[in-house]
């Protein structure tokens, strides 16, 4: 469990720092790494394994197993300081879900966009993963290499934790093949 945590909280380091950085490394705009200002919203896809990675829950708690899912998530265009918003939602094979929102940030080097993301949600168990509540927190990291045409293809790590807002925190690890589309109606360029 502590090891889950201190993963959480690496993840969540990293994604803070990347996020807190976007207005400095946008600034910097020598063509080399930045941070996408504008551009079209997106549609992504993903699929891959729920509690993927070493979390385990408490004793008594069932809902152990590594599990198929479906993340599908909408990031806006419209963007302050190179920060935007988006909306998504991820199923699991056993009726587990979780709706979630948060902010988002999108790195660019050559082809390659690196996007942290912060979130929060709530959560349903179904016969799943047991995680001692509803109200949940997202953090999300995705690798893409994006196409000519904006389209996206990557991989994606991903953990839910309710970060010991209440007694028990056994957190959920996932890591997906995901695939983004650009929304023209969402240009913001």
């Amino acid at each position: 469990m502590k090891q889950g945590m201190r993963r959480a909280g690496m993840m969540g380091g990293a994604a803070l720092g990347l996020l807190v950085a976007a207005p400095a490394l946008a600034q910097a705009g020598d063509g080399g790494v930045h941070v996408i200002q504008g551009g079209p919203a997106y549609f992504s896809a993903g699929i891959g394994a729920f509690n993927a990675a070493g979390v385990q829950p408490g004793p008594g708690h069932r809902g152990n197993a590594t599990l198929p899912e479906l993340n599908l998530e909408y990031q806006s265009a419209s963007k302050l300081f190179g920060i935007g918003a988006l909306w998504g939602l991820v199923a699991n094979t056993d009726g587990g879900f979780m709706g979630y929102t948060g902010i988002y940030s999108d790195v660019v080097w050559n082809h390659w966009v690196l996007t942290p993301v912060l979130g929060f949600g709530g959560y349903h168990q179904g016969r799943g993963k047991y995680l001692d509540g509803v109200f949940q927190f997202r953090l999300e990291l995705s690798l893409d290499y994006q196409f000519a045409d904006q389209s996206r293809l990557g991989v994606k790590i991903a953990h839910i934790s309710n970060a010991y807002i209440v007694q028990e925190d056994p957190g959920e690890d996932e890591i997906m093949l995901n695939y983004s589309i650009p929304l023209s109606f969402g240009d913001h360029s």
